[in-house]
């Protein structure tokens, strides 16, 4: 009983932590007067190595988490900074595909490279984050096949909103730079820096539901219809759980960021139909 109750305080400070991170430290940053936002990025940088120091001392245990939790703080700083001016000085019109593809190809280099430096610069194996081959080959399958299915559905739900099929065919190669780039950074640091600390921790179950739970928030936004705030909460929940389960059974990265590039192909679809989203 004494340890499922050490599990759960944990694992709502994982979720609070997480919060920290990816929900007021992205989306809602904005809540946050713009002149303290700069001290906030390298606030949380400050406060999760200071945590890294004392966990060494106190709680040997979570001095990996804390040390992905500031990783991963490095490179969402990286890319608040930097990520706008290397597009500006590319001429990047985030309002065509090409140009979000390719400023997310930037964001997702920014985001990731630090965490997989930092993280063999530690001693740390990239294996422990999921970088890696896997002999297990279903886990690309069930990769490929949720790529299909959410792309597919997308191109039909295009197609029914009178998107042409010549555009959508010209789309597919952008759409794809994009999905792939952004289903990598964020299988990288929503889940796979963590799976394995989490577990030893709190449990399978447990790190499954931390680990989406903070990938939920940090993704709805209040702009969202409720209609349409359910189903996009339902793809969020599919894509956490698939993809935490994917890696954890396969031992790598690369089928959870199939599966998750899916759900970007059925948005992009969904942005190119709207028109929110210009092909060129």
């Amino acid at each position: 009983m004494q340890k499922m109750n050490i599990q759960v305080i944990w694992s709502i400070i994982y979720v609070i932590l997480g919060g920290l991170v990816f929900v007021l430290g992205l989306n809602l940053l904005r809540l946050i007067p713009e002149k303290l936002q700069d001290f906030y990025k390298i606030g949380l940088l400050i406060f999760f190595l200071i945590l890294y120091f004392v966990s060494q001392k106190y709680f040997p245990n979570q001095k990996t988490i804390m040390w992905a939790f500031f990783l991963v703080s490095i490179g969402w700083m990286l890319d608040f900074y930097l990520t706008g001016k290397i597009a500006a000085m590319f001429s990047l019109n985030s309002n065509n595909l090409s140009g979000m593809a390719y400023t997310m190809v930037i964001s997702t280099f920014l985001i990731s490279a630090p965490v997989i430096i930092g993280w063999y610069l530690s001693g740390h194996e990239l294996s422990t984050i999921y970088i890696q081959s896997s002999e297990k080959m279903w886990g690309i399958v069930v990769g490929i096949i949720g790529l299909l299915l959410f792309g597919g559905l997308g191109v039909l739900q295009a197609q029914d909103q009178g998107l042409a099929i010549k555009t959508i065919i010209a789309a597919i190669p952008m759409a794809l730079v994009f999905s792939f780039a952004n289903a990598f950074r964020e299988e990288l640091v929503y889940r796979a820096v963590f799976l394995d600390s989490f577990q030893a921790n709190i449990g399978t179950i447990a790190t499954i539901i931390v680990t989406t739970l903070v990938f939920i928030v940090a993704h709805v936004e209040v702009s969202y219809d409720t209609a349409s705030l359910v189903i996009f909460s339902i793809v969020l929940v599919i894509i956490g759980v698939v993809g935490s389960l994917i890696m954890m059974k396969s031992g790598s990265l690369l089928g959870a960021a199939l599966f998750h590039a899916g759900a970007d192909v059925l948005l992009i679809m969904g942005l190119l139909s709207s028109q929110q989203l210009m092909l060129k």
